[in-house]
C-alpha cells in the first residue's frame, strides 16, 4: 500500500475480529516504523508496551477500561500503549548516551555539521549547559509527548500498511500503571488497538473534518492558507480519502456487527 492509500484509509475502526490473532512480525512492523520516527536530539522519549487481551485476566482487562475503550480492550487482540518517557532528557544529558545528540554521535557521522554551526565544542560548550541541561533540575520533563505521539502516528500508519484496523484511544493510568509496572517518569500518552477489522474497510465512510481553511495559515494566523480544489481533488483520486460518512449501509452493518459480537444495540 502507498503512503497516500495508507492516509485515506484511516478510520476509526472500533469492531474487530475478536477470534482473529494479530502475527507477531505485524506487531513489530508497527514498532519498527515508531522507532525510525523523528526525535528531539535524537533521544528515545516514545515507549511503547504490547499487551495481548488473551494473555490479560478478566480483572486486568477491567482496570485499563475508560468510558472510550471499553468495547475496544474486550474486543481488540493487541493493544500497544505509548508513554512519553519524562526522563529520557536527563538520562541522555548525563550517560551521554549513543546515539543522542548529547554523546555527540550525530555530529561524529555527519548529521549535523558545520555549515548549520555544529561541531563537538558546540555540543559541549552549548547545547549541553544552554539547551539540554536548563531545568533538569525540576524533576521530570514534559516536552517530549509530541516526539511520543510522532512515533505513535507512524506506528498507525504502518498497522494500516500491514492490513490491520487501528483505533486510538485513552486507557486508565492508574490501571495500566499497576497491570504494566510503568516506572513513574511514563506519561501515557494514548492506547492503540489493534487486530483484523470485522467491518468493511470503509468503517462507515471517510469521516468529516473541519474546513481546510479553518486549520491552516499561511504567513500569520489572520490568513487561511488557500485550498486549490485541483490538488484535493488529485490526491482523493489517488487515495487520500474517500466516500464521505454516512454510507446507506451503515446502520445495517452497526446492527449486523453488534449481533455478531455480542454488543448493545441500542
Amino acid at each position: 500500500m502507498d503512503f497516500r492509500s495508507a492516509v485515506g484509509r484511516q478510520r476509526t475502526f472500533q469492531y474487530f475480529l475478536p477470534y482473529r490473532p494479530v502475527e507477531r512480525p505485524k506487531v513489530q512492523v508497527i514498532l519498527e516504523a515508531g522507532r525510525r520516527s523523528s526525535r528531539a536530539v535524537n533521544t528515545a522519549f516514545s515507549k511503547a508496551i504490547v499487551a495481548y487481551r488473551d494473555s490479560l485476566t478478566a480483572e486486568e482487562r477491567e482496570k485499563l477500561k475508560t468510558p472510550l475503550s471499553s468495547v475496544l480492550v474486550e474486543t481488540a487482540p493487541v493493544y500497544i500503549f505509548w508513554y512519553n518517557d519524562m526522563d529520557a532528557r536527563r538520562v541522555a544529558v548525563e550517560e551521554k548516551k549513543w546515539p543522542t545528540v548529547a554523546s555527540g554521535t550525530l555530529v561524529a557521522i555527519g548529521a549535523l555539521g558545520p555549515p548549520h554551526g555544529w561541531s563537538h565544542r558546540y555540543v559541549q560548550q552549548v547545547v549541553l549547559p544552554e539547551v539540554l541541561m536548563p531545568g533538569l533540575d525540576a524533576g521530570p520533563q514534559r516536552g517530549g509527548n509530541a516526539d511520543a505521539a510522532l512515533a505513535m502516528a507512524q506506528g498507525q500508519l504502518a498497522a494500516i500498511d500491514e492490513g490491520l484496523a487501528v483505533c486510538l484511544a485513552p486507557f486508565d493510568e492508574a490501571g495500566a500503571k499497576e497491570v504494566l509496572r510503568t516506572p513513574d517518569t511514563w506519561e501515557p500518552v494514548m492506547g492503540m488497538f489493534l487486530g483484523y477489522p470485522a467491518e468493511s474497510w470503509e468503517a462507515g465512510g471517510q469521516e468529516p473534518r473541519p474546513p481546510f481553511e479553518s486549520m491552516f495559515f499561511e504567513q500569520n494566523a489572520a490568513e487561511p492558507f488557500a485550498r486549490d480544489p485541483k490538488v484535493a481533488q488529485t490526491l482523493a483520486d489517488s487515495g487520500l480519502g474517500g466516500r464521505p460518512a454516512p454510507v446507506p449501509w451503515r446502520e445495517r452493518e452497526v446492527r449486523a456487527l453488534s449481533r455478531m459480537l455480542g454488543l448493545p444495540q441500542e
